[in-house]
């Protein structure tokens, strides 16, 4: 699957520069992140290319909700309601999320599982100087999936009464949901 989306996208990019109508342009955001766990940051940046009212790229960033991560996703954005050079946007991501540990054994974790990362959102450009310097705001929601393997805490301190059981580990999955409001530059 993975394989097929990037020869996709490879061949949409080939199609759209060959007509020489397509730029490349990045987006680069900081955010809040807010839900049931709290309030956290969240820093995004989105490379790929604008054709017309469309843009598509590549993003990762870092996400410290709950459990910090590493998402890497497709976005896709529409540009509406195109007034000069201001406009909204409506923008989808799609991709994956994977856990990043600083410390495996602090919280006695054996594994991280990578998950499911989306997100959609309302946005707001402003252009600034050039065509493709904008000031970009966008409010929407966002989902990842963080799951962990652990051992239990005296599985460390006593290794030799836990010998006898093969399988000590529990899974841990978490559904995050959350709204973000986020600010950024477009170059």
């Amino acid at each position: 699957m993975k394989l097929f989306l990037i020869i996709a996208f490879t061949f949409i990019s080939a199609a759209t520069l060959a007509q020489h109508k397509a730029t490349f342009s990045s987006q680069n955001y900081v955010g809040l992140l807010e839900g049931e766990q709290g309030s956290k940051f969240q820093l995004q940046t989105i490379n790929g290319i604008k054709y017309k009212t469309w843009f598509t790229g590549l993003g990762t960033g870092i996400d410290w909700y709950y459990r910090r991560s590493i998402p890497a996703f497709l976005s896709l954005n529409k540009d509406f309601l195109i007034k000069g050079n201001r406009n909204f946007f409506i923008a989808t991501d799609v991709g994956a999320n994977f856990p990043w540990l600083v410390d495996k054994n602090s919280y006695a974790i054996d594994k991280a599982i990578p998950g499911l990362y989306w997100g959609a959102g309302l946005g707001y450009k402003v252009g600034i100087g050039k065509l493709n310097d904008a000031i970009l705001l966008q409010l929407g929601y966002s989902y990842k999936h963080v799951a962990e393997k652990t051992k239990p805490v005296y599985y460390y301190a006593m290794p030799l009464i836990v010998e006898s059981q093969q399988d000590m580990t529990n899974r841990f999955d978490y559904y995050l949901r959350r709204l973000s409001i986020k600010i950024g530059w477009n170059f």
